[in-house]
């Protein structure tokens, strides 16, 4: 009797059982290979190193509730925004790195696959983060100051560890009533100002334009359902969607469903074109004999939608599925699987007007701007500037574009020996925990040389490196 309270109780031991047999499935999955790990533990412990115990608590408990008032996985599926904790959006960031090391069934995989690769990124350089004096005070303003907008201060961090990992004394400077730079670097005599200033994740246009697709998705559904054949739709629209009446795609939908085998143009004009083909559900139904899909998930997208679903593409399904959860998952809503699906269609989108491409190449004239007016007038100073590549490589090609022409009249005036331009790109992936892209342009004065700046600040410096751009890499 007594060993066995030493072990624990019943329910103690059937839940250290459960645990152990999750982490093996996920190992047996090649969730995370072992320098991944450590590098995402040594950068999650960084953070909560400065939050106390009781402190995390708290927030870690308010992040739990928040999630289980959200719908049950499966409603309003085809329409809902990502899960994502606004009010502590650096919690959410910390708790679903504890998730992926410690239960990564019961996670968001898109959101992980976005924000791990940041926290990856610091803990690879933490070596190196005695030579960051004020480190330790900025991750506190990242924690308490800017806990709903953690990216910028992030990226920040990011290049600073940077700079210390080739070599340079870095500091942060304490921020005044007049803009300052962000840091200035030493090493073997040389001062260097620096300035970081990233865009958010994705702008306000953008969002609009999804907002208005779903629209007129919205107003498809109920003949969809009527027609009630498994079907998924590619289209490309070559007007502003919102410039569209809303019962555009469904008038499209119910003159031409359903349709035979193969793959059918159902819609070419100045508006729109659209192709369609039938699912094989057939080919569904065995593939869930077998496995239970991540909701949502890429997979879930790649198993209805195949080589018209590619990753990182816009898609919208609408299914109608039987689900199941992982158990002992601390957030329900984070653990459902699919266990059948008893009926399913999606819509992959793409939008090549003009006005759109220009909309949504914001270019990063106003953060060029700003960053100029905060570097000293009479020490050298580089710039760095990140966003990241939601919207398509013809947007991201536009944006280079803009961005290239701007550069030199901005900097007119003052010592800026460069600028470098972060592109970041986190990829959609059914077999492993993430994938991440980091481009990196550069403009530099003539007769300078940068060779001891550090140009990747999130992806390893070992990682396999290409010409050219991510966006231009994937087709």
């Amino acid at each position: 009797m007594g060993e066995a309270k030493r072990r624990g109780s019943l329910e103690e031991r059937r839940r250290l059982a459960i645990k152990r047999d999750k982490e093996l499935l996920a190992r047996q999955l090649g969730y995370m290979d072992e320098r991944t790990k450590t590098a995402l533990l040594t950068g999650l412990t960084a953070f909560l190193a400065r939050i106390s115990t009781k402190n995390w608590h708290i927030r870690r408990g308010r992040i739990l509730e928040y999630l289980d008032a959200l719908p049950a996985a499966g409603i309003g599926l085809e329409k809902a925004d990502p899960i994502r904790v606004r009010a502590d959006e650096i919690g959410w960031y910390l708790f679903l790195c504890e998730q992926s090391l410690n239960d990564p069934l019961c996670m968001d995989t898109s959101q992980a696959q976005r924000i791990l690769p940041f926290l990856v990124g610091i803990g690879e350089r933490w070596l190196y983060a005695s030579k960051v004096k004020g480190l330790e005070q900025k991750i506190d303003e990242v924690l308490y100051k800017y806990k709903t907008a953690p990216d910028g201060l992030i990226f920040e961090i990011l290049v600073a560890l940077s700079y210390a990992m080739s070599g340079w004394d870095v500091e942060f400077l304490e921020q005044k009533s007049t803009k300052t730079p962000d840091m200035v670097a030493y090493k073997d005599g040389k001062e260097l100002y620096i300035e970081c200033k990233r865009q958010e994740r994705r702008g306000m246009y953008a969002e609009n334009e999804r907002n208005e697709f779903l629209r007129l998705w919205d107003a498809a559904v109920p003949v969809l359902l009527e027609k009630h054949q498994w079907i998924w739709l590619k289209g490309t629209f070559h007007v502003e969607a919102c410039n569209l009446p809303s019962d555009f795609l469904a008038r499209i939908l119910q003159e031409t469903l359903p349709i035979g085998r193969g793959e059918r143009l159902i819609h070419d004009s100045p508006d729109a074109t659209i192709h369609a083909r039938p699912i094989d559900h057939h080919a569904v139904q065995r593939h869930m004999e077998q496995y239970r899909v991540k909701m949502p998930s890429s997979m879930l997208s790649s198993l209805l939608g195949g080589d018209w679903a590619p990753m990182n593409s816009s898609v919208t399904i609408l299914p109608i599925v039987k689900a199941s959860h992982v158990v002992d998952c601390e957030a329900p809503v984070l653990g459902a699987y699919i266990e059948k699906i008893g009926f399913a269609c999606g819509f992959t989108r793409e939008f090549d007007s003009e006005v759109a491409i220009n909309k949504k190449a914001r270019d990063v004239t106003t953060h060029l701007a700003d960053a100029v007016k905060q570097v000293p007038k009479d020490k050298p100073s580089i710039i760095h500037i990140a966003a990241e590549t939601l919207e398509g490589k013809d947007v991201e090609r536009r944006r280079t574009e803009k961005i290239m022409e701007s550069i030199p009249s901005f900097v007119f005036g003052k010592p800026v020996l460069g600028v470098l331009l972060h592109r970041f790109q986190s990829n959609q992936t059914i077999d492993k925990l993430f994938e991440f892209d980091e481009t990196v342009e550069r403009f530099q004065v003539d007769g300078v040389d940068l060779n001891d700046i550090p140009s990747n600040v999130i992806t390893p410096t070992d990682s396999e490196v290409f010409n050219g751009t991510h966006w231009d890499l994937y087709q």
